[in-house]
């Protein structure tokens, strides 16, 4: 906001140059939509530029309660209503830090896990949701087989453009972010799995105060905290424009993270489950 009190509203092509700034301004993202499909995703891939984000909205896909109850046994709780309760508090505790109010934190509240199997009715959601909000820009996950709620968003984001494309009307641009992967069996964490000459991968370097920032907001998610220990000394994080995908095979070159975890999905069902919304909602070869 300037000193008059006006928005200056970046230009269509920039937001990504606006947000890799020397400068570190704040930037206009009321037009802007983070797709997360876990509370926490969001402070991974961008805690230390949410403050700097003056009016974007965050959608969760998930609530971050699985309904197998092994996470929710684990950290104390009885009922599965109650470990998603925790969640979102601590995601508002999160928000809270970088001056985010409950107003622009969305949520479908789908079970975590179950995306891969949602597909169709997330794409279509999320379409009606970009018109409703008159949503420019998206920033979700990188197609990269670290969690497979993480690759269904991505799917699903995808999709819903191509249905906005189809009502003729104009098409949200998509930054994707990195989060985990694996390269040769060693966990890779905020690096992209795979380029594209086309979509090069720009950095946000984090300076000491951005960096406390995204510790102090990480800590907020006490359910999480043997998950996020890997993200803490994170110095950068990273978007770029997203890649033409296609969707049907599973990402890194099969080498996917999920495999060795019960995540809800074996790796070799991916393909089917892709091939299945992709006839539904009529999508074509690459999105």
């Amino acid at each position: 906001m300037s000193a008059a009190g006006s928005w200056t509203i970046p230009a269509e092509a920039d937001l990504l140059q606006r947000l890799c700034a020397p400068g570190r301004d704040v930037c206009d993202c009321r037009d802007v939509m983070i797709v997360a499909a876990h509370p926490d995703d969001e402070t991974i891939a961008l805690g230390g530029q949410l403050h700097r984000m003056e009016g974007v909205r965050i959608l969760h896909v998930t609530d971050g309660a699985p309904l197998d109850m092994e996470d929710a046994r684990a950290c104390g709780f009885g009922r599965r209503e109650d470990y998603a309760d925790a969640r979102r508090k601590e995601l508002i505790a999160a928000m809270a830090l970088a001056g985010m109010d409950g107003e622009q934190l969305l949520s479908l509240a789908m079970a975590d896990k179950t995306v891969p199997f949602r597909m169709v009715e997330l794409a279509r959601k999320l379409a009606v949701i970009f018109l409703e909000y008159r949503i420019r820009w998206v920033i979700s996950h990188d197609f990269e087989g670290g969690h497979p709620d993480h690759d269904a968003t991505a799917f699903a984001v995808h999709a819903a453009c191509h249905l906005v494309r189809q009502a003729g009307v104009r098409v949200p641009k998509v930054l994707e972010f990195p989060l985990y992967h694996l390269r040769k069996g060693c966990l890779i964490v905020q690096r992209f799995a795979s380029s594209g000459k086309a979509a090069a991968s720009r950095e946000l370097p984090l300076d000491n105060a951005a960096a406390v920032m995204k510790r102090r907001m990480l800590s907020q998610y006490l359910t999480q905290r043997r998950t996020l220990s890997p993200f803490a000394a994170a110095e950068e994080e990273r978007l770029r424009r997203a890649l033409k995908r296609r969707f049907l095979a599973l990402p890194n070159g099969g080498e996917v993270y999920y495999a060795y975890f019960n995540w809800g999905l074996r790796p070799a069902d991916w393909p089917a489950l892709a091939a299945s919304a992709s006839r539904e909602l009529d999508l074509p070869q690459w999105l």
